[in-house]
């Protein structure tokens, strides 16, 4: 990898996450956290519906395709992990529903957003 090119990577996920973030509050929801970090993970967004918290990893790609291989079983687990603290810390409890989200960003802006795309 060439030095500059991990400030690129970073440059383009900021703008990924910006898009989603902007995308789930055209849909209707708070954006709670953004780049949220704890010991065991990092969640790109975490946003609120109603009684609904999301838990979102944002994937920027040239393609919606290769930004989906992006997100591994390992990867999964780090953010259910997070998400777990997250709760824990936040007070959040029978009375909300939680789900994990990913949004696909692909080089042209487009968005996917999978609802519901699990965790281990």
């Amino acid at each position: 990898m060439k030095p500059w090119q991990g400030q690129v990577n970073n440059f383009v996920g900021q703008g990924g996450e910006a898009a989603a973030g902007r995308f789930l509050q055209q849909q209707g929801y708070e954006i709670l956290e953004t780049n949220w970090s704890c010991k065991i993970g990092e969640i790109d967004l975490i946003a609120r519906r109603k009684r609904l918290i999301i838990f979102v990893e944002v994937k920027t790609s040239k393609t919606i395709a290769s930004a989906l291989q992006m997100i591994g079983q390992a990867q999964q687990r780090r953010i259910a992990n997070a998400a777990q603290l997250w709760i824990r810390e936040n007070a959040f409890g029978p009375t909300h529903l939680f789900r994990f989200d990913a949004i696909l960003v692909g080089s042209d802006q487009k968005l996917q957003h999978i609802e519901g795309a699990g965790t281990a």
